[in-house]
């Protein structure tokens, strides 16, 4: 929070507008900002460095990742760098150390960010709760049946629920959807994935062309992936009526009206134009990759990197939207909808190379670590196929998701693809932060479902949790997981319950480690509960710094039957929790038991083998 009179200035940046920019100071930035103070603006607020907040909005949507620029970031005010470099003195506080800085990015750019931020504080507003986009929905039609009609629906379809907790997805959804065809909205039912939204929003829009032909309309959306991807060649997001001329898109003629839906003016300028979100110009970008050889594709030698160069351009890679939205287009059974909408056909062969060179990658990097897992299961999951999800999740042994956010959309994603692993995986998530299911938490507080020893737990009665989809995907019989590690994640009692309906159904999972993650009793009882049962197949369980002090005697007494009842249990490791003597005295009475069948026991201070 902000404290009030904490700041005298707020200097506001668009990273956007000076995207363009050769060079740039601190100094214009602040002159620009106070235009209408007279005098030496600079000095009058520098008295108080400490009170100053500059605002660097939309950073850096198409700059390249940091290299080692440490020795050209700059201190000095008044010293003219490249606006990539200026915007690093920021960050890195050589310019303005006492100040304070808010920056807003999207997931991808904010994981560059994290290692360049000092004492970082951050608070992510991306999604809608389901309040908030009920609200917005109902802002957007002109009557509440017609808008709450399209909310419902969209309720269920889990997968495009999830997406629509982004603005943009909603905002298109919604401005396609007005007209209340009975055909859209059964066709919204089908939406899965990002580039299953976006072509079917391109498509809508293509269909309210009137006066002139779909080939008119398509040629204007071919200018525009070129224009898109000859921009994200070059860092280039906004655009003069010259550039829209070049890739044969006239402003002024009658297209003007179906370019609305994608382009819009720049803020402050007459004849420059930007993409209506940013998005749209990666999505541009990709169908432009898709279709490029097409015979009949105009101004493709306008944009001279290749698909791989600008997958490269991105560092990590997997992480561009782009990339992902190219792994959508080139889905099995896409290229109708593409060729009907853009008047093209997906080039023939892409897709078995981009699948091969994925292959390649992973084979080549993964070791390394020079790919995230999370985005490679974002592109897996456009492309919506199990086989070759099976077939990439398949080359890994382990895979360790450590950032420190995610959102419902990630974990989404990464239970589409572990639920296809066929092989014996190792998997550790760290998750402080998953962004999106605060509201359903909230919610399944009050309606924990109350389980008895002889009731088998079925995941589909459960509320949803931060683990829903998680355990959804290791509920799968296909889904081989052996080993699931969780570090300092936020766990509820309906997370637990979720976990606890996978133990007793799970014939893979064997071990079970929690670290660092605060588990009230109530949780722990749900899963001690799934520990009980009879076909639970874990062998190991780990509950390492993982409950409080005063819950120790109550949650060692579940425990403790769960090492009478539990006959595949042979490792337990209890370190770093204060038990307390009547705790260990649980433990003891379950140790004793001829049923239990636990041969290594850790505790507070010591290991014993039994």
């Amino acid at each position: 929070m902000v404290t009030p009179g904490r700041f005298d200035y707020l200097i506001y940046v668009n990273c956007r507008e000076i995207s363009h920019i050769a060079n740039l100071s601190a100094a214009d930035l602040i002159t620009n900002t106070f235009q209408d103070i007279d005098g030496p603006i600079l000095d009058v607020i520098l008295v108080y460095p400490e009170k100053l907040l500059f605002i660097l909005d939309g950073f850096p949507e198409l700059q390249h990742p940091v290299g080692n620029l440490e020795e050209d970031l700059s201190a000095n005010p008044q010293e003219q760098k490249p606006v990539e470099t200026l915007l690093h003195s920021f960050v890195r506080k050589k310019l303005f150390p006492e100040s304070s800085l808010l920056i807003t990015a999207r997931p991808a750019t904010m994981k560059k960010l994290y290692s360049l931020l000092k004492q970082t504080i951050q608070a992510e507003m991306i999604w809608f709760t389901n309040a908030e986009k009920r609200a917005y929905f109902l802002s957007q039609f002109s009557g509440a049946n017609a808008a709450m009609r399209v909310f419902y629906e969209l309720r269920q379809n889990q997968s495009l629920d999830i997406m629509s907790s982004l603005s943009i997805i909603s905002w298109m959804i919604c401005s396609v959807l007005q007209s209340q065809e009975d055909g859209d909205r059964s066709l919204m039912r089908s939406l899965q994935t990002m580039t299953d939204v976006y072509l079917f929003y391109f498509s809508k829009c293509l269909k309210t062309l009137t006066g002139i032909s779909v080939w008119k309309g398509q040629s204007c959306l071919w200018g525009l992936c070129s224009l898109a991807a000859e921009g994200l060649q070059n860092q280039q997001v906004l655009f003069e009526v010259r550039d829209l001329r070049r890739h044969g898109i006239g402003v002024y003629d009658i297209n003007c009206t179906f370019l609305n839906y994608f382009l819009k003016k720049s803020e402050g300028s007459v004849n420059v134009y930007t993409f209506l979100h940013f998005s749209f110009q990666e999505f541009l970008t990709a169908v432009f990759y898709a279709l490029k050889n097409d015979g009949s594709w105009m101004f493709f030698d306008q944009v001279g990197k290749t698909w791989q160069e600008i997958f490269q351009q991105y560092g990590k890679g997997f992480s561009s939207l782009t990339i992902q939205f190219l792994f959508g287009l080139l889905r099995k059974g896409k290229g109708k909808a593409v060729e009907t909408t853009f008047g093209r056909k997906v080039s023939p062969g892409l897709r078995e190379e981009l699948l091969k060179w994925t292959e390649k990658e992973i084979k080549d990097k993964y070791s390394m670590l020079q790919i995230e897992p999370m985005d490679l299961f974002n592109c897996l999951y456009e492309i919506q196929e199990e086989e070759y999800a099976e077939k990439i999740i398949g080359d890994l042994q382990s895979i360790i998701l450590f950032q420190p956010i995610y959102t419902k959309m990630d974990i989404l994603a990464m239970s589409f693809c572990v639920k296809s692993s066929h092989s014996h995986l190792s998997v550790s998530l760290k998750c402080q932060h998953l962004i999106g299911f605060e509201e359903e938490e909230q919610v399944s507080a009050f309606m924990i479902p109350v389980f008895t020893l002889n009731q088998s737990f079925k995941l589909c009665n459960l509320p949803v949790s931060r683990l829903h989809l998680l355990c959804q995907a290791l509920h799968n019989p296909c889904c081989k997981i052996k080993d699931l590690k969780l570090y300092r994640c936020l766990i509820s009692p309906a997370s637990c319950g979720a976990l606890a309906a996978v133990l007793s159904t799970s014939q893979w999972l064997t071990d079970l480690e929690f670290r660092e993650t605060k588990l009230e009793a109530s949780a722990l009882k749900f899963l001690c509960e799934g520990l009980k049962d009879p076909n639970c197949k874990l062998q190991k369980l780990k509950l390492c710094a993982s409950f409080p002090p005063e819950s120790s005697e109550v949650v060692c007494n579940y425990l403790a039957s769960v090492l009478i009842c539990n006959p595949n249990l042979t490792e337990l490791d209890l370190s770093e929790n204060p038990l307390g003597d009547t705790g260990v005295k649980y433990l003891c009475e379950g140790l004793r038991h001829s049923n239990c069948k636990v041969e290594k026991l850790e505790g507070h201070r010591s290991t014993a083998s039994l």
